[in-house]
């Protein structure tokens, strides 16, 4: 909780200097100057990233308990990953919504708890790992970034990297479930995790280049050091328990690129934020009443049966 509300005040008072030295003029001008090929791009990396997470979705579902057919996985992923990211708390959000989709077709709680770890994993081992890397091979780069020495950031990096290692064995190495407590938790197979990190790898690298290629040239980074600055950010923002972490990646961005003009880089984000996080909301929302309103057990349904229970009978027979 001090974590949080620590880096909450600190994107507050980071947004709060920022503004007083912009304009929200400039800000919009800005944003009519991207190129249409730049944004049609953009909106295909996000449609990719969806796409690649709904189709993981199917295996998931396959891999737990058994085939539900290829388009209820794939509309419970477009549903689950957009609202989750953006209430924030994404694997409980995100997993009230499997809860609520997959129990009808017979997953226990138990099965759905899995599914939803499962889910899950993708982004975290590739986000270690794409980190680790931007950190080893982009040490020189970074150290003025992050304000630190660059061997002190080549050495977090390879202890990143042995600790990816260290997973790798674990899953290829220990067949006996895992004990966590009370709980004790099978580790996914080797063949299901090399697939977790190549769905996470394209996913991360998807969404990550959305906001490389909105941002202005005067930023003059490359993408690798570029990546390791993003990480940072969207870590900031998970740490900070905020839904998307609105205003912390705008803050951490601000203070690790302080030689893009801030005007330009809040346009870039607010791009962003709009191609991956608003259209991708609106849509999981539709999605998701079309689905209540069809689902035999959905909101439309009963509606219907609670208005014909409480109808009187027809005089006429």
């Amino acid at each position: 909780m001090i974590a949080s509300v620590a880096i909450a005040g600190l994107a507050v008072y980071v947004l709060f200097r920022t503004f007083q030295r912009i304009s929200v003029a400039d800000v919009v001008r800005h944003l009519r100057e991207v190129p249409a090929h730049v944004l049609l791009t953009a909106a295909l990396c996000a449609a990719g990233s969806f796409l690649v997470l709904a189709l993981y979705e199917i295996v998931v579902v396959r891999y737990v308990k058994k085939p539900l057919g290829r388009f209820k996985p794939m509309a419970t992923a477009l549903i689950a990953f957009p609202l989750g990211h953006a209430i924030g708390q994404a694997m409980l959000s995100g997993g009230a919504l499997r809860y609520r989709m997959y129990t009808p077709a017979g997953f226990s709680a138990m099965e759905v708890g899995a599914t939803v770890l499962l889910c899950n994993l993708p982004y975290a081992l590739a986000f270690g790992l794409l980190l680790d890397l931007s950190l080893v091979f982009g040490a020189e780069r970074l150290a003025p970034v992050f304000r630190v020495g660059a061997p002190l950031l080549l050495m977090l990096g390879c202890l990143g990297l042995a600790k990816d290692v260290g997973y790798l064995l674990l899953v290829k190495l220990r067949k006996a479930p895992v004990k966590l407590g009370g709980w004790a938790v099978n580790l996914p197979t080797p063949a299901m995790t090399a697939l977790q990190y190549v769905v996470g790898l394209a996913d991360l690298t998807l969404v990550s280049s959305i906001m490389y290629m909105l941002l202005p040239q005067s930023a003059n980074i490359a993408y690798l050091p570029f990546l390791a600055v993003y990480l940072a950010s969207v870590l900031a923002g998970v740490l900070s328990h905020v839904p998307a972490g609105l205003g912390v990646l705008e803050s951490m961005l601000l203070l690790l690129l302080p030689d893009v003009p801030p005007d330009e880089l809040l346009a870039a984000v607010v791009m962003y934020r709009m191609i991956y996080e608003i259209l991708p909301l609106l849509g999981a929302l539709a999605m998701w009443g079309l689905y209540e309103s069809a689902a035999h057990d959905g909101f439309g349904a009963k509606l219907f049966r609670n208005n014909g229970r409480d109808r009187p009978p027809d005089p006429g027979g």
